[in-house]
């Protein structure tokens, strides 16, 4: 890989405070068994998807997207390339999560599998000097890219060494890590790929997608990246690719961590408030 950006985190009592409260709700969080709950999987990868293709410009609300992808509903008036981008990365983040349950390494060939799914109905062919790639296939891209928040990306004709480097850099980092550099390096991984930007198209959703497998593949909980803070996102990433700096980045994506754990818990506890207060008032009535 050219270049692994690899800022040190502050040691500072905020940033201490915030790893402690993280692992805190990760325990808390496990013992709550969530996962064996009816259906609570499926819509917890629901709501990672809506807000991921809602960072990258779509339109749908979050019941418009339960219903597209419940009942194949399309909601009235909205692009037919947002639904699609829902249901692709819908498929994308199953085949993710089935990769983590089944400790698959990490490789070039998941990233590209990944990356197939999630573009599998808005890919497009482009053709260059260097050959023509079906962006439908997860192949690597062979022209220059360039976006105007982040600018120039890697080389085409580095791509596949740099992503080889980075695997072999990730699955070294990975092994034998506590749960704070475990998640700190899945963090760095998430951001080091998007500056890569192998694709054509898809990259900072599949990006994503590899963090949520590296999550499910170590026993981490999801990070869910909240629409709401879409331009921090930005800033953060747009902040280390000029200044070779992760830490915003890292406690960035920190508080989204914490962020998701405490609104998953809440729900739960609140739901089942709910349903102790409502069998309370029927015994009452009962008697």
């Amino acid at each position: 890989m050219e270049k692994i950006f690899a800022g040190k985190m502050n040691p500072n009592q905020h940033t201490v405070d915030l790893w402690q409260k993280a692992e805190a709700l990760n325990k808390k969080y496990i013992s709550l068994h969530l996962n064996e709950t009816l259906d609570y999987e499926k819509y917890k990868l629901y709501s990672i998807v809506i807000s991921s293709t809602q960072l990258e410009g779509v339109s749908l609300t979050e019941i418009e997207a339960q219903l597209l992808l419940d009942d194949g509903l399309t909601a009235k008036g909205k692009p037919l390339v947002h639904h699609l981008m829902v249901c692709d990365n819908y498929n994308a983040i199953k085949i993710a999560m089935k990769a983590g349950d089944e400790k698959r390494g990490l490789t070039p060939e998941l990233l590209k599998e990944l990356n197939a799914a999630n573009m599998a109905s808005t890919g497009q062919t482009v053709s260059s000097a260097l050959g023509t790639v079906d962006g439908r296939t997860g192949n690597f891209r062979l022209v220059n890219a360039f976006s105007e928040a982040l600018g120039y990306y890697t080389d085409p004709q580095k791509i596949e060494s740099a992503v080889s480097a980075f695997c072999q850099h990730y699955e070294t980092m990975l092994k034998n890590a506590d749960f704070k550099e475990c998640l700190t390096a899945i963090f760095d991984a998430h951001i080091n790929l998007i500056f890569i930007h192998p694709w054509m198209d898809g990259n900072k959703r599949s990006s994503r997608l590899l963090m949520n497998y590296l999550q499910r593949r170590f026993d981490i909980p999801l990070t869910k990246v909240h629409k709401e803070d879409g331009e921090e996102y930005i800033a953060c990433l747009k902040e280390a690719k000029e200044n070779g700096d992760f830490v915003p980045f890292r406690k960035f994506m920190l508080c989204q961590h914490i962020k998701t754990l405490e609104n998953e818990i809440n729900l739960y506890t609140n739901r089942n408030h709910k349903k102790t207060d409502s069998l309370n008032k029927d015994f009452v009535m009962f008697f």
